[in-house]
């Protein structure tokens, strides 16, 4: 059972995630922070130690979230290559399922805090490593399994694959227009249908 203090550090981090998410770190204000919580400055310093403690736990809560939307989407798939495929489809609504979070948090935080923010800087670039892996992993899954063969290591094939859909949602995201995402999954589902060789 949660204390009123849990509930309370909850209800704080999830409120201010997003607003993070979207103005960045040096763009969110404390009283950006006070008046969406409706607690006062004290309230908020009395739970987390500083405005970094709080700018990191905003971080770390979006990409819980999309970490777990992620694994959940894969989960979808019997073998390799239908979880690679649910991972497409992941991304092409990726816009619509971060958008209660602010926008892309590896994307958005990565890039704002990469001068100004190191810790939250480094954590971006741990969640993209994570998910790099994460694909990875059903690359290499595949291969175990006989599904397919790849010309190159799994880990490399999927930063570069990862780093296509990256491009796709900056590019959406900075034209304001979904489409870049979508034809780019798209895209990826040809290529993937060509590089993932039967066996």
């Amino acid at each position: 059972m949660t204390t009123k203090a849990q509930r309370t550090t909850a209800y704080i981090i999830e409120t201010v995630a997003p607003i993070f998410n979207r103005q960045g770190y040096v763009g969110t204000s404390m009283s950006d922070l006070t008046q969406a919580t409706g607690l006062t400055k004290g309230a908020l310093y009395g739970n987390f130690e500083n405005k970094d403690a709080l700018a990191l736990a905003a971080f770390q809560h979006n990409s819980t979230r999309l970490l777990s939307g992620l694994d959940q989407a894969v989960q979808e798939g019997s073998d390799a290559r239908q979880r690679l495929a649910a991972l497409m489809d992941f991304y092409r609504h990726y816009d619509r399922f971060t958008h209660d979070m602010g926008g892309c948090p590896v994307l958005n935080v990565g890039i704002d805090a990469q001068f100004n923010h190191r810790t939250l800087a480094a954590a971006a670039r741990e969640t993209a490593q994570t998910i790099e892996g994460k694909i990875a992993l059903l690359l290499e899954d595949g291969v175990k399994a006989g599904e397919f063969r790849l010309a190159v290591p799994p880990l490399q094939f999927a930063k570069q694959l990862y780093t296509m859909i990256q491009g796709a949602v900056a590019m959406a995201t900075l034209a304001a227009d979904r489409k870049y995402l979508h034809n780019t999954i798209t895209y990826l589902e040809l290529l993937l249908s060509r590089e993932l060789k039967p066996v």
